[in-house]
């Protein structure tokens, strides 16, 4: 991806710097971020992947000669608005194609760029590689209840996917569905967050001509006349190098800024601080009555020693999902 240059971390008023931690136990991490303040406290935990094969492995070049062949979608904007206007441009290709587009200006994908390029964020090989499943592991300092194996495992493996692409591709102001939470590791690459939590709603517009958990509000080119209550809004700010992974609890709007080419792994989950509302939103969601059972977070959990818990005698099924960054 040599053809890209990088751009530099967005300065922001009245920042607050997310909070750098390592060695960060589970106790303390349910503490002061998962369950702080009733609404959560985000985290960049910078030791989460260390010896994990991805960080050894995984290039673009590596995604194009190993999985070439997967079919991935490519958009220049995300996530997806039906208001937008111009609509956002869409592209399924072969992941080989999109790799050439990362080298190549005068690929025929580069003329159809409107200001901003082109992002590959919608690719989850964990559904059909079980080998790209022995590169990563499960984040030591958080209770994570979508089990690997089970019925829920296609569930845990949709809601793992790997965001690649160039400088300056964006994922605009917005919290992820089903109230769930997120990690993301920063695998290649720089990446600016900002976050902002979900009681500082109405101060970002939220809801106003979208949906309740979007935003026009964009805290990189702030328009304090279109959006005037922004001003009183406060971000949390983080800019993630390889290695670090940054926590984002339940309900925290993001939005996210490449700042060089760059690889992140994402993945959405449930715990016991948010199950209640991942259950009833999935349910309502995916039935106006009973919709799918979903597994019991006080019944159905075993923990082995030191292992991450993991859902038993569930009958949930398979699900997708919008979310992104």
């Amino acid at each position: 991806m040599a053809r890209w240059d990088a751009i530099e971390p967005v300065a922001l008023r009245n920042s607050i710097p997310i909070l750098r931690k390592n060695d960060l136990s589970p106790e303390v991490a349910w503490r002061e971020h998962v369950i702080a303040g009733d609404e959560g406290l985000p985290v960049v935990v910078t030791d989460a992947t260390e010896g994990w094969e991805a960080r050894k492995k995984w290039s673009v070049s590596f995604f194009a000669q190993k999985f070439g062949d997967d079919e991935i979608i490519v958009n220049d904007k995300a996530p997806l608005r039906q208001q937008d206007h111009p609509q956002m441009q869409t592209y399924k290709m072969p992941l080989v194609e999109y790799v050439k587009y990362l080298g190549d200006r005068h690929h025929w994908l580069a003329t159809h760029e409107r200001g901003s390029p082109f992002y590959g964020n919608s690719w989850a090989p964990f559904v059909l590689h079980d080998e790209m499943r022995l590169h990563i592991q499960r984040m030591y300092f958080v209770q994570d209840l979508v089990s690997d194996d089970g019925q829920l495992q296609m569930m845990s493996r949709q809601f793992t996917k790997v965001f690649f692409g160039p400088p300056n591709t964006r994922t605009r102001l917005h919290y992820d569905t089903y109230s769930l939470h997120a990690w993301l590791s920063q695998i290649r690459g720089r990446k600016q967050f900002i976050l902002y939590p979900k009681s500082q709603a109405h101060l970002l517009h939220a809801g106003e001509g979208i949906e309740a958990s979007q935003s026009w509000f964009d805290p990189t080119a702030p328009d304090f006349t279109a959006f005037p209550r922004a001003r009183q809004a406060t971000p949390y700010v983080a800019v993630c190098e390889e290695g670090d992974t940054l926590f984002c609890p339940s309900g925290w709007f993001h939005y996210a800024l490449s700042l060089t080419p760059s690889i992140t792994l994402m993945r959405n989950f449930f715990n016991e601080a948010n199950f209640a509302a991942f259950a009833a939103e999935w349910t309502a969601k995916h039935s106006p009555t009973l919709g799918p059972s979903m597994p019991n977070h006080k019944t159905g959990i075993q923990r082995v020693g030191s292992k991450p818990p993991r859902v038993v005698e569930s009958d949930s099924h398979a699900c997708k999902t919008s979310t992104q960054e």
